[in-house]
C-alpha cells in the first residue's frame, strides 16, 4: 500500500488536470481558422497527457521491480502508438454511440418481423430493450476485456505488445464491475441532487459527492488497472536467464 501511494497521488492530481482541460477544450470557440486550430491542438495534448498517466500506470504494474519513474518513461516512449490507439478506441465507443442512437429503427423493423412471423404482437420497445441490453454488455465487458489488455501490451512493448491476449473467465466479471464503479456510480453521485435545506448544505452534500465520487473513480480504475497488467510480460527483469 505504501508503494501505491505516489502513484495515487499522481492519479489524483494528474486526473485533476485532464478533467480541468477537457472543460477548458469543451468551452473554446471554433468559428475562425485560429481557434478551430488551438481546439484541435488543446485536443491532442489532452490525449497524450491521458495516454502517458494511464500508459505509465500500465507500465507500473507490469514491471518487476516496479519503479515510477522508470514507469512513466517507458510510457513516454510509447506515446506516438498509445495515441493512435486511444483514438481507435474513441472511434469505436463513438460508433457505439451513433449506433445506441440508431437502434430505435432496427428495433421498430425487428418487431415488426416477429409480429408478422409468429402471429403475436411484438412490442419495439421489447426489442429495443434486448438490443440495448447487448449494446451494454458490448460497452462495458466485450469492448474493455478486449481493448484493455491490448493497450497494457502498447505501453510497456510499443506495436509488439498490441497481440489480444487471452483472459481468466474471472476478468470478464471483474472489469464491468470495476468500471461501473469507476464511471457510472460516480456519475450517479454527481447527478444525485438530494432534497437538503439551505444554499449551504447544497454547496457541502456537493462538495462531499465529488469526493467521494473522484476518490471512487481514482481507486476503481487502479484496480482495474492492476488486474490488467498483472498477466503482461514485464517491463524490467532482475535477472536475465543465460541462453546455453
Amino acid at each position: 500500500m505504501r508503494s501505491l501511494a505516489p502513484l495515487a497521488a499522481i492519479h489524483l492530481a494528474g486526473n485533476a488536470l485532464l478533467l480541468w482541460l477537457g472543460y477548458y477544450w469543451l468551452g473554446l470557440g471554433e468559428t475562425r481558422a485560429a481557434t478551430l486550430l488551438w481546439s484541435a491542438l488543446v485536443a491532442l495534448l489532452l490525449l497524450s497527457l491521458a495516454s502517458w498517466l494511464h500508459g505509465a500506470t500500465f507500465a507500473y504494474f507490469a514491471a518487476d521491480p516496479r519503479r515510477l519513474t522508470a514507469a512513466f518513461r517507458t510510457s513516454l516512449r510509447r506515446l506516438g502508438p498509445l495515441v493512435a490507439a486511444a483514438i481507435v478506441v474513441l472511434a469505436i465507443y463513438l460508433l457505439l454511440a451513433a449506433w445506441a442512437a440508431y437502434s430505435p429503427r432496427p428495433a421498430f423493423k425487428i418487431a415488426s418481423y416477429l409480429t408478422l412471423t409468429f402471429r403475436k404482437p411484438v412490442k419495439p420497445a421489447s426489442v429495443l430493450a434486448v438490443l440495448n441490453a447487448a449494446l451494454w454488455l458490448i460497452r462495458w465487458m466485450v469492448v474493455p476485456v478486449v481493448l484493455l489488455p491490448i493497450l497494457s501490451g502498447i505501453a510497456t512493448q510499443g506495436w509488439r505488445g498490441a497481440a489480444p491476449r487471452s483472459r481468466k473467465p474471472v476478468y470478464w466479471v471483474e472489469t464491468p464491475v470495476l468500471l461501473v464503479c469507476a464511471l457510472w456510480i460516480p456519475l450517479q453521485l454527481m447527478g444525485w441532487a438530494p432534497h437538503v435545506g439551505g444554499f449551504g448544505m447544497e454547496m457541502f452534500s456537493f462538495v462531499v459527492r465529488l469526493i467521494a465520487a473522484y476518490l471512487l473513480f481514482v481507486g476503481a480504475w487502479l484496480a482495474l488497472t492492476f488486474l490488467t497488467s498483472g498477466g503482461n510480460p514485464r517491463v524490467t527483469q532482475s535477472s536475465t536467464a543465460v541462453s546455453p
